[in-house]
């Protein structure tokens, strides 16, 4: 119970967080339950909205957002700080959520010039240090889900009812995948980073937990928040970031006397369509000789993997063509460029590109 109470109080408030007594602990506890019941357990439609879509090809939980149901997926409303003020322009995130049957996928994209994470392990406080979160619940139930993934990929997860009753780092979800990708320097304040990226792989059987269905179809909906912890880089790296320096931001504000993301009639709405996200636009756009080798170039989505297929009769199966080359697309701009060897025995060749 330890545990949950330190995980929790960050976000009730930063003055019991910095200096919780064994004495003062049950008056907190009891201020908290007070302020909590408050809220009330109501999951009635507030906050920010958002239609997910279903993904198109297979994601790689890494931390890139460079496959195809993420370039057409639509982002998120710019997180705003946790009581919805306007973030600074060079402290921007989004999000965007694409769903299978049976995971929720979300991307984070997030500005940062000093992007500090040192923490190892699983269920570390990653919230001392840089970090992107979902609170994922369903609607008239009382429970929700948390997890937290660091700049370095470590995980932090957790359940939650009524706040206090969570299991903290004795709760483990056994599908989880997290994953980010930092450009720049992690821990470094000396120089100047981009930010980074992430993402998290979250299994509806976690989320539903035995409710009825189990996963979405087309109309269901989900509430949700996203939130990213912003610290700077201390003077000696290894613990909690800087003083000061923390900055917190949520898709869908949850505004109060104090910041807390524990709030979840403030989470925002998901609804779930059966409808793909729209495939993008790949085209080849040129051919041209090289003595022996004839040459290609086109555009495709940035930083996505293709594969070229290649036969000698494009009627034939996708099965029945051969894989010549894998590359993949430019990170910025999407164009391509590969070489392909002329071969004499063949006096007709068909060209296509596959995505994972």
């Amino acid at each position: 119970m330890l545990a949950a109470v330190q995980r929790t109080d960050r976000e009730f408030s930063k003055t019991y967080r910095a200096a919780i007594q064994p004495n003062p602990l049950f008056q907190y506890l009891c201020s908290s339950v007070i302020v909590f019941l408050s809220l009330g357990q109501v999951f009635a439609q507030s906050g920010a909205s958002y239609t997910a879509q279903r993904r198109i090809d297979t994601i790689i939980v890494d931390g890139n957002l460079n496959e195809a149901s993420w370039f057409n997926a639509v982002s998120t409303s710019v997180f705003t700080l946790w009581n919805g003020s306007p973030a600074p322009a060079a402290l921007q995130t989004t999000a965007k959520l694409v769903w299978d049957d049976q995971y929720l996928f979300i991307g984070f994209n997030i500005q940062d010039s000093d992007v500090y994470a040192t923490y190892g392990g699983r269920d570390p406080n990653c919230w001392e240090q840089d970090v992107f979160e979902v609170f994922v619940t369903v609607p008239g139930t009382t429970g929700y889900i948390e997890v937290e993934c660091s700049p370095k990929g470590i995980i932090w997860d957790g359940y939650f009812t009524n706040v206090f009753q969570g299991l903290g780092g004795s709760y483990n979800l056994a599908n989880l995948q997290v994953a980010a990708h930092v450009n720049g320097t992690l821990n470094n304040s000396a120089d100047s980073d981009l930010g980074f990226s992430g993402e998290i792989r979250l299994p509806f059987s976690d989320i539903y937990q035995g409710v009825s269905g189990g996963h979405p179809t087309d109309g269901t909906e989900l509430r949700l928040n996203l939130n990213r912890i912003n610290w700077n880089t201390p003077i000696t790296p290894g613990g909690q970031g800087a003083a000061g320096s923390d900055t917190y931001y949520a898709w869908s504000p949850v505004p109060g006397a104090s910041v807390s993301f524990h709030r979840p009639a403030n989470f925002g709405t998901v609804t779930f369509t059966t409808n793909s996200v729209p495939a993008p636009t790949w085209q080849f756009t040129g051919q041209t000789l090289s003595d022996t080798n004839l040459v290609f170039s086109g555009i495709g989505h940035p930083g996505g993997t293709y594969w070229v297929l290649v036969a000698t009769n494009p009627a034939l199966a996708m099965a029945s063509w051969t894989r010549t080359a894998t590359n993949t697309f430019d990170p910025v701009t999407g164009q391509f460029r590969f070489t392909n060897a002329i071969a004499p025995s063949s006096p007709q060749r068909f060209y296509r590109l596959q995505a994972p």
